[in-house]
């Protein structure tokens, strides 16, 4: 009677997953936009200059999508430089990791219909771009939620995971805006922080090496995520004030350094060819001014603020000091971090992000959200009010989708309106919800009657979303020791949290 009932919930769970599964993946084929466009034109734009072109000038790739009006600021692309360049500010990391997707697409084209490939602005090929936006936007929400599993149990992580994919700016640019570098930036930071968290006990030599590669990798996709590098002093700080450092770890650090220096020489070679000069060079209409920081604005202004277009983030905020008591120097260290980007976002003359969705600079937080939402929902299941943390967390995601409606269709203009303003549209983009289920490109696709086009750009998709899983499931990490010491966490209902991977086999593996 045990093993059936066992049986019977083992089914039970995995209907709902596959459930879940479908209503996920029906979303992305409903609101998933597989074209380049604004920022994106930049990123996206080193691939077919280089790789089908053999060159570093990437004016005529420019030119061909202004050409076909695609939504750009075009006078940041038409900038001529002294050598005879067209300058490009934006850094080659999110090129650098959709590399192999641009490649294995310019392959079979290559082969399969010699001569009728265009490299540069076919959909094709911009698929290849985005999907591989999508493919590390899942593998990053895979990760998260393992790790934030093993700290705070299975339905805070659950719960924390939607919260920060469908309630925070994220959503965009997993949806509507893949082709911007956010998704490659939360893939990187997420990643290199938590194999620096698993590890932290007894790291190997290749662990060290692949956790500088992901923080060099980082640092190319936006600058600033090289603060995420001084987890590394933070974990060397907190080793040596409880005598558990050794000087072992230089060679750890030299490993740390090399991987580091891999994906940064590259991006310092481009800038010198392309500009001349060694340093990243900013935009024409980007500065700092970091004794002034707009640190109120960037909080609760109506013009892209992170808590007023992410409230849920408030909640994330309240369950920020159990994280730190938890996850101890690590905590402390994704904290600074965080207080670190927000001083250097709310310094920037565009604090707002440009014309885009919400405080999309702050995506890069994700994992410290999610942490910390997770925190929250954890403290209001052990008082038994997992209903209501249910419904904060779904109310968080019903106002980011009318802030979308409301971004997509009402906001003409990029000021943030008065809060009387801000708050009727919230009422006025009810009507405008549906529309958010048209915008994906299978559906336009189909709508244009190009049913093979559509059909290849579904199979693409549905094929990044399932290969991302896949690969989160087989390169889970065991991490060492328990957070907070060696007492194992109870989630909500009392129960040790598992590890993150099942227990080994009983003998090893062949082959």
């Amino acid at each position: 009677m045990l093993a059936l009932a066992r049986r019977s919930l083992r089914a039970g769970s995995t209907k709902r997953r596959t459930l879940w599964f479908g209503l996920g993946l029906a979303i992305v084929g409903l609101c998933f936009r597989a074209s380049v466009s604004g920022d994106g034109v930049g990123y996206y734009s080193y691939l077919p200059s280089v790789v089908a072109h053999a060159s570093f000038d990437l004016g005529p790739v420019f030119d061909r999508f202004i050409a076909i009006n695609t939504p750009v600021a075009r006078q940041f692309l038409e900038i001529t430089l002294p050598n005879g360049l067209t300058a490009d500010y934006k850094p080659i990391g999110a090129a650098v990791l959709a590399l192999p997707f641009y490649v294995v697409t310019h392959l079979i084209f290559l082969l399969a219909v010699p001569g009728h490939q265009d490299p540069d602005v076919s959909a094709e090929y911009q698929l290849a771009f985005t999907a591989a936006s999508l493919f590390y936007a899942v593998l990053a929400m895979l990760v998260l939620y393992r790790f934030v599993r093993w700290v705070f149990g299975p339905r805070p992580a659950w719960l924390a995971t939607v919260g920060v994919v469908l309630a925070t700016p994220l959503v965009a640019y997993v949806l509507f805006g893949a082709s911007y570098s956010h998704t490659f930036s939360v893939f990187t930071v997420t990643a290199f922080a938590v194999l620096l968290y698993a590890t932290r006990r007894n790291r190997t030599p290749l662990q060290w090496f692949m956790a500088g590669l992901l923080g060099g990798l980082a640092t190319i996709t936006h600058v600033q995520e090289a603060l995420f590098l001084a987890l590394v002093p933070a974990e060397a700080v907190w080793q040596v004030l409880h005598r558990a450092w050794g000087f072992r770890s230089l060679s750890g650090y030299g490993l740390l350094a090399v991987g580091v220096a891999l994906p940064i020489v590259p991006q310092l070679v481009v800038d010198q060819v392309i500009f001349q000069q060694w340093l990243p060079q900013p935009a024409p209409n980007i500065a700092f001014d970091f004794t002034h920081p707009h640190l109120l604005d960037l909080l609760v202004s109506t013009h892209h603020g992170w808590l007023s277009w992410s409230p849920l983030v408030a909640l994330a905020l309240l369950g920020l000091p159990t994280v730190v008591r938890r996850l101890e120097w690590f905590g402390v260290g994704l904290l600074l971090v965080g207080i670190g980007e927000f001083w250097i976002n709310a310094s920037l003359s565009d604090w707002w992000g440009g014309n885009a969705f919400g405080a999309r600079r702050m995506t890069d937080q994700s994992l410290l959200v999610g942490l910390g939402l997770a925190a929250s929902c954890a403290w209001l299941f052990q008082r038994r009010l997992a209903r209501l943390a249910a419904v904060l967390v779904a109310a968080g995601v019903a106002w980011t989708a009318l802030l979308l409606a409301q971004y997509y269709y009402l906001i003409r203009t990029d000021v943030g309106p008065p809060w009387r303003d801000f708050l009727l549209g919230q009422l006025q983009a009810i009507a405008f919800i549906p529309r958010l289920f048209i915008q994906g490109t299978v559906v336009r696709e189909v709508a244009d009657g190009s049913w093979l086009l559509a059909l290849y750009t579904g199979l693409v998709v549905a094929g990044v979303v399932v290969a991302a899983l896949k690969v989160g499931s087989r390169t889970s990490l065991r991490i060492n020791g328990r957070p907070g010491g060696d007492t194992p966490n109870p989630d909500s209902s009392g129960r040790p949290v598992r590890s993150l991977v099942p227990a080994p086999a009983r003998s090893p593996a062949t082959g």
